[in-house]
């Protein structure tokens, strides 16, 4: 996969790819970090690709920035060689990556997710399918028979009506919405928060990738052990990438769900149902009070009209809102 001179040079700033074995301890750019060293290249008319060109004087007098920062920009630029080799490596396992710099980046991160979306991503499968309608089916790791059930139907419903089933990957809901999807020849994106090269070594995952039926994502290296900061970052990616949201089941004011849930409605970030039921956490009765949020009960799951256009016209009014809109590199606005 060729990489362009401002997608490497992304990558050597931002990624901590060749972070082990360079040993100089220093630390790549934040998503918030890198942002601001953006639009200070917009600023200046620069790509992040001119950082291989320019003197230290030259950057230190367009962008502003002090003697650590330059030598930090310097010594992560320095990185190249090994790098190439890590990311050769990676390539080798079928693992790719993406930067803010490259036209298939996901539109929808830039335009949702503005300064919050992550400079490099790591990927795994077809690319073709953030061009498909998408549905995120989240909850707790732990439900009962009743929420199972309404999972695997949802789940069902949106893979027969050509909608992407899109998921955090974890144990529970997650994983259960996946399996539907990959069991019925449905499509799937699923945003991992710890190791994609473990996610893509599992049998269903390669088959579904082979297939063309699945992509993988990572805003993390896709070695690193599963880390709570990366699961909560992780949620609003999976928000951010739907078009429609269902919470299944929500613990009330605790847990990633909760968490992602009341993230998404603080940002509007994508409309969201939630399962109401007779017997349901106090997680979804107190999502259900929200005036933003729709109710999804099974009673949809008999109705003969396409699931996505049902979820369209519950949302009709907030359409407008949530439309994507393609974004250049340094567009945070």
């Amino acid at each position: 996969m060729n990489v362009s001179n401002d997608s490497y040079a992304m990558l050597l700033l931002c990624s901590d790819l060749a972070i082990k074995s360079a040993g100089d301890g220093i630390k790549p750019f934040t998503v918030s970090q890198w942002s601001k060293l953006a639009e200070r290249l917009s600023g200046n008319a620069l790509t992040p690709g001119a950082l291989f060109d320019i003197s230290s004087e030259d950057i230190r007098k367009k962008l502003s920035l002090s003697e650590e920062e330059i030598k930090r920009i310097e010594g992560l630029l320095s990185r190249s060689g090994q790098f190439g080799i890590e990311l050769s490596a990676l390539n080798d396992k079928g693992i790719f990556t993406l930067t803010r710099a490259d036209k298939d980046y996901p539109a929808a991160l830039k335009s949702k997710l503005k300064r919050l979306a992550p400079p490099v991503l790591y990927f795994a499968g077809n690319l073709a399918l953030l061009n498909n309608s998408g549905v995120s089916i989240v909850g707790s790791r732990n439900i009962d028979e009743a929420a199972l059930r309404f999972t695997e139907q949802l789940s069902k419903r949106c893979t027969e009506d050509g909608m992407n089933i899109i998921s955090g990957g974890a144990r529970g809901v997650d994983s259960v919405a996946e399996n539907v999807a990959n069991k019925s020849e449905g499509t799937t994106i699923i945003v991992v928060a710890d190791s994609l090269e473990k996610k893509i070594r599992s049998k269903e995952t390669r088959e579904a990738i082979m297939k063309k039926q699945s992509l993988i994502l990572s805003a993390f290296r896709p070695d690193m052990p599963f880390q709570a900061f990366a699961a909560m970052e992780r949620n609003k990616y999976v928000y951010a990438l739907s078009d429609y949201v269902v919470v299944i089941s929500s613990d009330y004011n605790k847990g990633g769900t909760w968490a992602g849930a009341t993230e998404n409605l603080k940002n509007n970030w994508v409309p969201m149902f939630v399962r109401k039921a007779d017997d349901i956490p106090q997680g979804n009765i107190h999502l259900l009070n929200n005036e933003k949020v729709h109710a999804l009960t099974e009673q949809v799951f008999s109705e003969e009209s396409n699931i996505g256009d049902w979820f369209k016209s519950k949302t009709k009014n907030s359409e407008s809102k949530n439309t994507v809109q393609q974004m250049s590199l340094f567009d945070y606005k």
